[in-house]
């Protein structure tokens, strides 16, 4: 009896193992690598989009790293074969959502976070349904933080991602400036924000191999949102 109780204790502490990194992000808005290491996450939002996603595809290709895609589950939709893609290239699948939606719109504080809640279960199904995995990460659309609703992505079992700082692509500043802007603020563990949807990429394609040029030179090396969190 006793032995069978040491097999059950042993078993259930297996099972929860994997359990135990995300609850110490419980409540909060990640923002930055747990590492002193020189590494650096690359996080792409908005996609997949049938234009920019292959291209950025292209340049991770070429220099041999991986890094993580919040995809809207929207554009999933449109284009499942990215998706795809994304996953058999070795890259990190994480939920941006699924219609982008605007938070700071609702009046209603209380219902955010049921709203975003139903927006990541929708993404959620639609990927795992398509690659077979099911997203650890979550970001919101426009960055959108409150307690409510942090703690709606938490109970729904994923971590709520935030970024150490972000070339602000969306503003489409030139590729040189991108580059300085990544150069100036690199720090051990940083979580990078940039975008592969939602607009003219362009100017983040073009920037991309200098940002990843620049960061080896200094010695640090690409990893996944997953590596930079252990």
């Amino acid at each position: 009896m006793k032995k069978a109780l040491l097999v059950l204790i042993v078993l259930l502490c297996a099972v929860n193992a994997g359990y135990a990194q995300s609850n110490i992000y419980v409540g909060k808005v990640v923002g930055k690598g747990k590492t002193s290491g020189k590494m650096v996450a690359l996080t792409f939002d908005d996609g997949p989009s049938k234009t920019y996603t292959p291209q950025v595809l292209a340049v991770l290709k070429k220099y041999n790293i991986k890094a993580t895609f919040f995809m809207c589950g929207e554009q999933v939709t449109y284009y499942p074969e990215l998706v795809k893609q994304v996953s058999s290239e070795g890259h990190e699948i994480a939920n941006h959502s699924f219609s982008h939606p605007n938070l700071y719109k609702y009046k209603d504080k209380s219902k955010r976070g049921a709203v975003l809640a139903a927006e990541v279960v929708k993404t959620n199904a639609l990927l795992e349904k398509l690659v077979m995995i099911k997203p650890a990460y979550f970001r919101a659309p426009y960055n959108y933080r409150d307690t409510e609703t942090v703690k709606a992505i938490n109970d729904l079992g994923l971590i709520y991602v935030g970024w150490t700082f972000s070339v602000r692509d969306w503003e489409k500043p030139a590729p040189e400036a991108m580059v300085n802007m990544f150069n100036q603020n690199l720090i051990p563990g940083t979580i990078l924000l940039m975008h592969d949807g939602g607009g003219n990429r362009t100017n983040t394609i073009a920037a991309l191999p200098g940002i990843i040029e620049s960061a080896q030179k200094k010695g640090y090396r690409f990893v996944t949102l997953g590596e930079i969190l252990k």
